[in-house]
């Protein structure tokens, strides 16, 4: 029934086309081109041929006419009406032979539906003119299929910003597979910018496996053909992903699938072994005969609910649970130094295309144990994705590729969480005689020697270092103190030191001192403490002690102006003395108290003896060892623990930490510093080890173990930095220069006491020697002191330096600073440091991610 009502249609529309072809023709203008005489000849009628057989007001149409003869080339595009729009008209040559006619070949578009008449259309020669023939046409519009059905089936209605929604298209079609060509279907949230769009590898049985167009791309889908129908094009389905980075309402409008369907038998729909080589490829415009048939889907609404930004770390992944992430090593045994590869297999319901992994450079437990590549391949897995890193054990000390911890999105918690990988064991060899990898010999070409070979162990306590620090502390946090010790000490001192140059080079003041100090020593009211008075009265005179009379005695008082009452106490004495020794009686005299006497008359100062135990004085310290200890069990614990297990990290963070308590508290503090160091380099924390052996450096500054693990942890840093000179100022402990003026100020004043004593070449030049030391020292200390806390390391996996004081600030390098990276401070703004490098570039960075190095007397 069709058929026919299909030809009596195209019957009437060739006789229609007839009468208004020859009422056209009849309608011909006078003014055509002369014929012979001056009489005017109707143009002649050419046909107007079309190349389909379908038009439709969305697809170009072509139109053909062929003149025998060469026709110009119109000016204009003629007008045409409202019901054709004309795209083109071009006039050729048929062949070579410019002589053997013309072909134009004209594009258009219908603009409306139903019964068009495409006009005559007039062309002109050098002969005459040609006119074609009025066209009637019948245009169609897609029809909506009830064969075919289009969903769109979402896996949710509320998802997350970032997180990957899984969307299965399904195509159901009952119509004749070898009739169906050109599909065509173009959702409008392919080209949105804020919706991700990816479509996963089929992973359908082959024979199964079709290729379709879908939203400008090339799809592979699964397709099955039912058993009772084979005829008939079946199931079509694939799933898609979509990832909005906008939160909000979404609309996604309804999605139209358009194919052309052949009219009669069709063809072979896939004539080629291949995925792209079928029916669905086949351009509409290669084809003749067909009616274009479409399904839509229903419009979707969903709900894109914001991330939460409290927890979110800056390297979160970007990975939704459910998520497992399996780490494989191509090799378990390597030479410290070699490139060994990492596999990390990540099991996700997400695409390969949505899948990312953060850069292994920021994972804290691999910092200071292996230098990682920032580039990550890739490799597709039905059930996930494995990217592939490459690393190098940087140290002998690993024992295995240790757990990381990688943040993901829990939907069900409603917040994040870290998924931690298992730790790999691993086995670490020497290379060339080296337990480490320096990783500055990846970037320059010189050989650097006489390297350490890896950190050594923990400080262990020793008497002998503990009282040598605690002198070494108590001068330089008593510095000034000893400072005006030194000329007190001086002005005390100085008497005595003047009677003992005096008794050095006066016979007779030395005699009469020896003799006084005899005096001193005897008891009082004994007739051998007057004795002795009267032998040191004689000495002090230069008598004899055996002719030493009153009658002497009165007249050298006499000349020492003393006080009356004293002169006539010692004449009184040395009366009743002679009475005792020369008259029969012999009385008992009564000796008064001789030691005041002698004392105004030796007009002596008191003795001051020199105190050996001064600083014991000066300070008290009780020492406190609780943290020590609880130091030293946290660092064997840690050591006792499986290695590569955040818990053994945290144990080696928990030891430095109680290692930098004892040093605030004053207790072993260059053993404190040096072990939390130790204790840090264990957790991976290379800027925080950095900080305090620099720090341990201070209070012990000859200790070469101190300065082997500075250097080890200082080649472990990802940025090459050296200084500029080897004297490095600010580095200078001014705990040692104040310790040591406080030593040399007290020589100074020492030495200065014995030139007073003995007056010698030596003696001079020792004085002097010690004032230019010790004034040299004073200028020292002063110009560290002005540089003294300048010193900082950045103690973050890595940040970028700022051009100003806040983060709104552009970045000042391209690359960021890495953990360890030392700087000299310039300024400070709130809480921002201005940062000079070693190569003079500077930068703004936060305090609260760097370390400053604390150079002081305590």
């Amino acid at each position: 029934m069709t058929q026919r009502l299909t030809i009596a249609l195209v019957l009437a529309i060739a006789f229609l086309s007839s009468l208004y072809s020859e009422e056209g023709d009849a309608q011909a203008p006078a003014n055509s081109p002369s014929a012979e005489n001056g009489v005017a000849s109707a143009p002649t009628s050419v046909e107007l041929g079309m190349k389909e057989e379908c038009w439709f007001t969305d697809t170009v149409a072509t139109a053909f006419v062929r003149f025998p003869e060469v026709v110009e080339q119109p000016e204009d595009l003629p007008d045409v009406g409202d019901d054709i729009s004309l795209f083109s008209l071009e006039v050729s040559a048929e062949s070579a032979d410019t002589n053997s006619g013309s072909v134009a070949v004209i594009r258009f578009i219908p603009r409306r539906t139903g019964l068009v008449i495409f006009p005559a259309l007039n062309f002109t020669s050098d002969s005459g003119s040609f006119r074609t023939t009025a066209t009637q046409i019948l245009v169609s519009e897609p029809q909506r299929s009830s064969d075919m059905t289009l969903e769109l089936r979402p896996e949710k209605r509320s998802v997350y910003q970032g997180q990957p929604l899984r969307v299965d298209v399904t195509w159901t079609c009952k119509l004749t597979t070898n009739r169906i060509r050109s599909l065509l279907c173009l959702p409008e949230f392919f080209n949105a910018s804020s919706i991700e769009t990816v479509v996963p590898r089929c992973t359908a049985e082959e024979k199964e496996q079709m290729g379709m167009p879908f939203g400008g791309r090339r799809v592979i889908a699964r397709r099955v053909a039912w058993a009772d129908s084979p005829e008939q094009f079946g199931t079509v389905t694939f799933s898609l992903f979509l990832r909005f980075s906008e939160a909000g309402t979404v609309s996604l409008p309804a999605t139209r699938l358009e194919c052309a369907y052949l009219k009669g038998k069709g063809s072979n729909f896939a004539p080629y072994a291949a995925y792209f080589n079928n029916g669905l490829f086949e351009p509409m415009s290669s084809l003749n005969a067909y009616e274009r048939l479409y399904a839509e889907s229903e419009p979707l609404t969903l709900e894109v609910l914001p991330l939460p930004i409290q927890d979110r770390s800056e390297n979160f992944s970007g990975l939704f649970a459910p998520c497992e992430i399996e780490v494989t090593l191509s090799t378990n045994d390597i030479e410290v130094g070699q490139v060994m590869e990492v596999d990390l297999r990540v099991h996700s319901d997400a695409p390969h295309g949505m899948l990312e992994l953060p850069s292994l450079e920021r994972q804290r437990s691999l910092r200071g144990r292996f230098r990682t590549s920032s580039e990550l391949s890739r490799k597709w897995h039905p059930d996930g994705t494995s990217f592939r890193a490459r690393m190098r054990p940087l140290t002998t000390k690993v024992t295995a590729l240790p757990s990381m911890q990688i943040q993901l999105f829990d939907e069900e918690l409603g917040g994040y969480r870290f998924l931690q990988t298992a730790a790999v064991p691993l086995r670490v060899r020497p290379r060339d005689g080296l337990n480490y990898f320096d990783v500055r010999t990846l970037q320059m070409e010189a050989t650097l020697t006489n390297q350490p070979t890896g950190i050594w162990h923990n400080k262990e306590s020793n008497r002998m270092n503990d009282a040598f620090n605690m002198i070494i502390g108590l001068l330089a946090e008593n510095f000034w103190a000893l400072l005006v010790a030194g000329p007190v000490l001086f002005a005390i001192l100085l008497p005595w030191v003047r009677d003992r140059r005096k008794r050095a080079v006066d016979a007779a003041y030395r005699r009469q001192a020896e003799a006084y100090r005899k005096l001193q020593r005897l008891p009082e009211g004994t007739l051998e403490k007057w004795s002795a008075f009267q032998n040191f009265m004689a000495t002090g005179f230069s008598f004899p002690p055996d002719a030493w009379t009153s009658g002497d005695a009165e007249k050298c008082l006499q000349s020492l102006n003393l006080p009356e009452e004293d002169i006539q106490q010692i004449l009184e004495t040395h009366a009743k003395s002679d009475a005792a020794n020369f008259s029969s009686d012999k009385p008992t005299p009564k000796v008064p108290n001789l030691n005041s006497l002698s004392r105004r008359l030796f007009d002596c100062l008191p003795r001051a003896t020199p105190i050996l135990v001064m600083a014991l004085i000066l300070q008290s310290a009780e020492l406190r060892a609780s943290d020590w200890s609880d130091a030293e069990s946290l660092f064997e614990a840690a050591i006792q623990a499986p290695s590569g297990l955040p818990e053994t990290e945290s144990l080696f963070s928990q030891a430095a930490l109680k290692f930098e308590a004892s040093a605030e508290k004053r207790h072993r503090i260059g053993e404190s510093w040096y072990n939390a160091g130790n204790a840090w380099f264990q957790s991976g924390e290379l800027g925080r080890a950095i900080s305090c052996f620099r720090q341990a450096e201070i209070y012990r500054p000859f200790d070469t173990t101190i300065k082997e693990n500075l250097a080890t942890a200082r080649a472990l840093t990802i940025d090459v930095v050296e200084p500029q000179s080897s004297l490095n100022i600010a580095s200078m402990p001014i705990r040692w220069i104040s310790a040591a003026i406080s030593v040399m100020s007290l020589l100074f004043w020492a030495l200065l006491l014995i030139h007073i004593r003995y007056r010698t070449r030596v003696s001079l030049t020792a004085l002097v020697v010690s004032l230019v030391a010790t004034l040299a020292l004073f200028f020292s200390i002063l110009v560290v002191s002005h540089h003294a806390g300048r010193d900082g390391v950045v103690i973050v996996s890595e940040i970028f330096g700022r051009k100003g004081p806040a983060y709104s600030y552009s970045t000042a390098f391209h690359e960021p600073l890495h953990d360890g990276l030392e700087f000299q401070i310039v300024d400070r703004r709130s809480d921002w440091l201005l940062a000079e490098l070693a190569d003079g570039r500077q930068c703004w960075i936060p305090s609260s991610e760097t370390r400053s190095i604390r150079n002081s007397r305590f």
